[in-house]
């Protein structure tokens, strides 16, 4: 019996007859762990090339699905959504095009995640130029990394999203029914808000170093740094673990704390006091 799985596709991805879908496990670019996404494979125009989606799922225990006439016993709800592949890229240029220009195929290479050699074809020549610097001799061309171009197109990214932010209701976005004569001063602390709530989003897909240069790049001061806030899941895994053992092996000392004490009715003291004197009945049964 063949496992299912429940997408919820957006039109687009499934109206062209003549795309074809396939998820993958690529490095997952801020935790380098793999993570699943989905390509989007054009045969019909090859120029359009591929497009590729983050997998994101939603799981709850004790859930199924109806789907015709059986049940899917799988209840998780996965949700493919647009990512930029040049977030895929970035660790990789880091990786193999500090100190020379690499030709792609040769850059997109991980010998536990095969498959990233397709992003190649989600990746055009001008927008690789966003992160590296191109460099041709006759056919070949290759691409040395430039970490302030990468850096640039970073600090571009998170300001747009802010816009985005911007008009959006929830904590980290302008009131759509503001007053006007709000002083300025909190107008641009919004802004700041919807900023540091764009950077928060991007840093998603980065590297903790990568992030905290990014951070710095977008002006935020260092007692504001949102990268400080983000461990890698090592860290993470590894307060969670010397938590648990700390309570396995019981390292704090448990507070003893004194018994209440039992208040003793008149009735009670009497009868104690009258039976101090007499006999237990038992004496009267021994030699």
């Amino acid at each position: 019996m063949s496992t299912k799985f429940f997408f919820i596709l957006k039109g687009d991805i499934i109206e062209n007859g003549d795309s074809s879908l396939q998820v993958v496990s690529l490095r997952n670019p801020a935790t380098k762990s793999e993570s699943k996404y989905l390509l989007q494979k054009d045969a019909g125009d090859a120029a359009r090339g591929t497009s590729v989606y983050e997998v994101n799922c939603f799981n709850e225990p004790h859930r199924s699905w109806f789907i015709n006439e059986t049940v899917c016993s799988n209840g998780k709800i996965f949700l493919p959504t647009p990512i930029d592949p040049l977030f895929l890229l970035l660790p990789y240029l880091e990786q193999h095009c500090t100190e020379r220009a690499v030709p792609l195929e040769q850059v997109l290479i991980d010998d536990e995640f095969p498959r990233v050699a397709e992003l190649a074809e989600a990746l055009k020549p001008s927008r690789i130029s966003l992160l590296a610097d191109e460099k041709r001799a006759g056919n070949i061309v290759a691409y040395r990394y430039n970490e302030s171009k990468a850096l640039s197109w970073l600090v571009s990214k998170c300001h747009r999203l802010s816009v985005v932010v911007s008009t959006q209701d929830g904590s980290a976005a302008r009131s759509k029914n503001f007053i006007k004569e709000e002083k300025e001063n909190e107008v641009d602390g919004d802004e700041t808000a919807a900023l540091q709530t764009a950077f928060g989003l991007v840093s998603d897909y980065l590297s903790l170093e990568m992030g905290k240069k990014l951070a710095n790049s977008l002006g935020f001061p260092e007692d504001d740094n949102v990268s400080k806030k983000r461990k890698s899941i090592a860290d993470l895994e590894s307060v969670q673990v010397k938590r648990i053992k700390k309570e396995e092996i019981h390292e704090t000392t448990p507070i003893k704390l004194q018994a209440p004490e039992k208040k003793v009715s008149a009735k009670a003291k009497a009868l104690a006091k009258a039976a101090s004197g007499s006999k237990s009945i038992s004496s009267f049964f021994k030699k």
